[in-house]
């Protein structure tokens, strides 16, 4: 079992957006004018969602590049409002070769919270037999 937790600032998010903003990337841009123009609660959805994808990040891929793509992760919930992952393209290739390789199903558990200014996610990765 794996476990990992991911907690910052919305302002550091925003910092942090803004810097790889310079780099010119128009979905970033948009975040952040979501984040400027939106309302506290619309910040706070965002920045738990940014805070899951990255904790996901953290505890599949140490290293960048290696296959998951951002956009192609997910955060939806249930009809009872309990949040899940939903991979799409190449990052749910990913997810499935990571299965093949270990010869275990990933069985993803996330928790996000707020207390403002701060959010925060915990992404638990067990594996259960493929069936």
């Amino acid at each position: 079992e794996l476990q990992l937790a991911d907690i910052e600032t919305l302002e550091t998010k925003k910092n942090s957006l803004e810097k790889k903003s310079k780099q010119g990337d128009k979905e970033i841009l948009h975040q952040i004018k979501i984040i400027e123009n939106k309302s506290k609660n619309m910040s706070l959805f965002l920045g738990k969602r940014f805070a899951a994808k990255e904790a996901l990040w953290k505890a599949l891929s140490p290293e960048r590049g290696d296959g998951l793509i951002f956009k192609e992760i997910e955060i939806l919930n249930n009809t009872n409002g309990k949040p899940y992952l939903f991979f799409s393209g190449s990052t749910q290739k990913y997810i499935m070769n990571k299965e093949i390789e270990l010869n275990n199903k990933l069985i993803f558990d996330i928790s996000i919270s707020d207390e403002p200014p701060y959010v925060l996610a915990f992404v638990v990765i067990s594996l259960a037999p493929l069936v």
